[in-house]
């Protein structure tokens, strides 16, 4: 039997894809808007793959997904020529979906959508090992795998055997892409057989995740694309899914409550700093604190908003050990301690108990601690460092990919 601890310790362009590549960024371990807490890689992300495994915060549509292995597919296509083939197809794409958002390639013709893409084919196990080895389930194995299937014997036995074998309805919906009529001027929209298929995929995968139960959702017909945070979806039927998604908005809280604590800090140590006659990075764009407070004040009326109306659940979040499958010791500590003085009514993140906190933290993760250190905040450019709330990929790719589920073509 599987317990709830033992599920969570695996967690070890367009203005879309600016906001993704912005993302992407914020999970790097260095440079500026970059974790400065350093609780991202091992609690938001690791969230992330328990609650969407397989996705990633720079996937846009979900028709990649099989778009992908049709490429690989194609006869004539081979590995030295992958980025031109590639190239053509993004082209094709584009031509045919001038008013859609999240097409790859629009900017850069030869863009790698196979191996962009490539994590969900394996976690999704639309090509899987014929051993059992992850690390066979490579690019070249799988368009290694398409070409087997053709050299057979008289008989119709193959030659030699692949390492990797293609889901058999994952060979069928790529054979039919190149059929259909439009193969030359491709919707981004799957198909209704492609939709059916990836849901029954997300509904196979490992202990029933939050994607599955999405999955059930959109295959009864019911939109879930429209929730401003996964949480927010009525798991109607699924308890564990549900359990797993009020833990994360519990955590998401938290977190978000460090990182603004922390922006207003970084804010007020900049305040300081001018006041001294220093020069600094953000002084390069006029106004640019004037603008950066103005954000963080959005940001802090949103937060006392949700605050109130979640403060109930943070209780057990007090507690260091229900941290302990996320993070190190020292983040459990820290994010422990943020849920306590959250409960014992310490709300004003500009207060000079938070900045300790937060100042602190930095200081002991962070090997250019700004809060710390006036050479390190000088070069701070003054936007906000990791101060929206945390939706575990939802925005970025989830929420995409359940809109697509949600409206085949064809």
């Amino acid at each position: 039997m599987t317990t709830a601890a033992s599920r969570w310790e695996w967690l070890d362009f367009d203005e879309d894809e600016s906001r993704q590549i912005r993302d992407f960024l914020s999970q790097q371990a260095e440079g500026e808007g970059v974790d400065p807490l350093r609780i991202g890689a091992s609690v938001r992300d690791r969230m992330a793959d328990t609650l969407f495994p397989g996705t990633s915060t720079q996937y846009t549509r979900l028709r990649y997904v099989i778009l992908a292995p049709a490429l690989l597919s194609k006869r004539g296509v081979t590995l030295e020529g992958l980025v031109g083939s590639q190239a053509a197809l993004n082209t094709a794409i584009d031509l045919a979906n001038r008013s859609e958002k999240g097409v790859i390639g629009r900017r850069k013709r030869e863009r790698d959508f196979v191996r962009l893409y490539w994590t969900a084919i394996g976690e999704w196990k639309l090509l899987t090992s014929v051993v059992g080895d992850r690390r066979d389930v490579t690019v070249e194995n799988g368009w290694e795998a398409f070409r087997f299937s053709w050299r057979a014997d008289e008989d119709g036995s193959p030659l030699s055997e692949a390492r990797v074998r293609w889901d058999p309805k994952v060979v069928k919906l790529a054979g039919d892409f190149w059929k259909r009529k439009d193969s030359k001027s491709p919707n981004i929209h799957c198909t209704k057989a492609e939709v059916d298929y990836l849901l029954d995929r997300w509904l196979a995968l490992a202990e029933e995740p939050a994607l599955a139960a999405l999955a059930s959702q959109v295959k009864a017909g019911r939109v879930v694309s429209r929730a401003a945070y996964p949480w927010d979806v009525a798991m109607t039927g699924h308890a564990r899914a549900r359990d797993d998604l009020q833990r994360a908005k519990a955590i998401s809280m938290v977190c978000w409550t460090a990182q603004l604590a922390y922006n207003c800090a970084l804010v007020g140590q900049a305040r300081k700093l001018e006041a001294d006659s220093a020069e600094a990075a953000w002084q390069k764009k006029a106004g640019q604190l004037d603008a950066m407070q103005e954000k963080l004040d959005t940001l802090l009326g949103d937060w006392q908003k949700a605050v109130v109306a979640e403060l109930s659940d943070l209780g057990p979040w007090t507690k260091e050990e229900t941290w302990e499958p996320l993070g190190d010791r020292s983040a459990r500590r820290f994010l422990a301690d943020c849920a306590r003085r959250l409960v014992d009514g310490k709300r004003d993140l500009t207060s000079r108990d938070w900045a300790d906190l937060v100042r602190k933290r930095e200081n002991s993760v962070n090997p250019a601690p700004k809060l710390a250190h006036a050479t390190h905040l000088a070069t701070w450019s003054g936007t906000p460092e990791m101060a929206n709330r945390w939706d575990f990929r939802w925005k970025a790719c989830v929420k995409t990919f359940m809109f697509d589920a949600e409206n085949p073509h064809g």
